[in-house]
């Protein structure tokens, strides 16, 4: 469990790119085809029987466009019994299949549906959409283009073949499909957003934001949108506009944890730790089974200096997470400010074991080390923290008073030189850019 960037996910990506994937039974080309199930004709007593047929499916098909797929089903099979050859019933029953989530089920109903009749357009889109939404991209994107072969421009599969490039990287040649006249009468906001993502990958964030305001423009309540923005702003540290589009994607989507957890993290960059705590603490409570929550709470509560709530916090997560290398960090530092040093002992070093390379881990047990005057074991610690990231000050301070104290006065003095380096520069970037970089020292969500 981890709390992702979105905007850089694939597999977020692609759960926003299914929603709008997905073909409605209520719309153009939703059903098995893109008008009403074909009448073939027929000769004598076979005629009738086709007729019936029709019938069924066309009344099927009606059933389905208003919402009642359950009464739909029986007339699709029905068909299917008296003619199992009919590609519009096979592709009509996966469709319905498909919405009940029956994915394996409807897949073998639309292949069905194209092997009977290799030209059906409805039959290969509405397979290319259950394949994208199953995450085999790749299929799904031939799927699209063997659509568009029989039939350029088509504005469903010019939308989402643009979709599932954008999944599978293939950047340009998705900007081209998703800015085309096709897909923006498709669905333009979620083109403008895609083409934004694309730009923001490319480093153009001027151009990314201009994408985004323009989805705004025709969609005002656009959560992905909101946080795709409040993340630009965010690498820009404009911490002030990050934190307003972060409140936006949660007031537009209160059921995603990763914006409530941007969000307390932006409030945390800012100082704003009470305010930051509540966010956390609201999450919690709308999760209280994600062990991500309760760790931010724990972060929260230690930077207020609530080290009480912060232990209850962080066990918590710890119990729904166990061995997270992130949560045993925190706490073990949280337990040592609370003095008991034995235990946070204890803790530090589950969390190096989990994480060799955790460097707040391996910084708050050398320091732990270096007050409880254990001089040697906190160096061999905290030359480990400094190989993790060795322009931090704080490492090379600590090591400086456990150098000094065994009496090795040479490298007691190239550390200290080491610290005061480090920490100058420190001062001149936060002097620079009028935010201390404290984004850095944020800890990280439990992997």
């Amino acid at each position: 469990m981890s709390v992702n960037q979105t905007t850089r996910s694939g597999a977020r990506f692609a759960a926003l790119c299914l929603a709008a994937l997905l073909i409605c039974a209520g719309g153009a080309g939703a059903g098995a085809s893109q008008s009403s199930p074909r009448r073939r004709p027929a000769r004598g007593a076979s005629a009738r029987a086709a007729e019936e047929v029709a019938a069924l499916l066309v009344r099927a098909l009606e059933l389905l466009r208003a919402g009642k797929a359950a009464e739909a089903e029986p007339l699709v099979r029905r068909a299917l019994a008296a003619q199992p050859s009919n590609a519009d019933a096979h592709a009509l029953l996966g469709v319905i299949l498909d919405q009940r989530g029956l994915a394996r089920e409807a897949e073998g109903e639309y292949r069905a549906a194209v092997r009977l009749d290799p030209k059906a357009v409805a039959a290969r889109a509405n397979l290319g959409v259950l394949l994208a939404r199953v995450g085999r991209t790749a299929e799904a994107a031939a799927a699209f283009e063997s659509v568009l072969k029989d039939v350029p421009g088509h504005p469903q599969a010019t939308f989402n073949l643009g979709l599932a490039l954008f999944q599978l990287k293939r950047h340009e040649e998705a900007a081209a499909l998703l800015s085309s006249p096709a897909a923006l009468a498709q669905d333009a906001p979620v083109a403008f957003y895609h083409l934004g993502l694309i730009e923001s990958e490319a480093g153009r964030a001027e151009e990314a934001a201009q994408f985004w305001q323009r989805a705004l423009a025709l969609r005002e309540n656009y959560p992905e949108v909101h946080f795709a923005l409040a993340e630009e702003l965010r690498r820009q540290r404009r911490y002030e506009g990050a934190a307003e589009f972060y409140e936006r994607a949660v007031a537009g989507d209160p059921a995603k944890l990763v914006y409530r957890v941007r969000l307390g993290g932006v409030l945390m960059l800012l100082s704003r730790f009470d305010r930051a705590l509540g966010v956390f603490t609201d999450a919690a409570a709308r999760f209280p089974d994600s062990a991500a929550a309760h760790y931010f709470v724990g972060i929260a509560a230690r930077g207020r200096g609530d080290y009480e709530r912060a232990e209850a916090a962080l066990r918590r997560s710890l119990e729904l997470e166990a061995g997270s290398a992130d949560a045993l960090a925190q706490l073990g530092f949280v337990v040592g400010e609370r003095g008991r040093d034995a235990e946070a002992e204890v803790l530090l070093r589950r969390a190096l074991e989990r994480d060799a390379r955790h460097f707040y881990a391996g910084y708050d047990l050398g320091r732990l080390l270096v007050r409880g005057r254990r001089y040697a074991d906190a160096l061999n610690i905290l030359r480990g923290a400094a190989r993790v990231r060795a322009n931090d000050p704080g490492v090379h301070y600590q090591m400086f008073i456990a150098l000094s104290r065994l009496g090795q006065k040479g490298e007691a003095e190239r550390e200290l030189a080491l610290f005061k380096k480090f920490d100058e520069e420190r001062k001149a970037r936060r002097a620079a850019g009028g935010v201390e970089e404290i984004e850095e020292a944020l800890p990280q969500p439990p992997n």
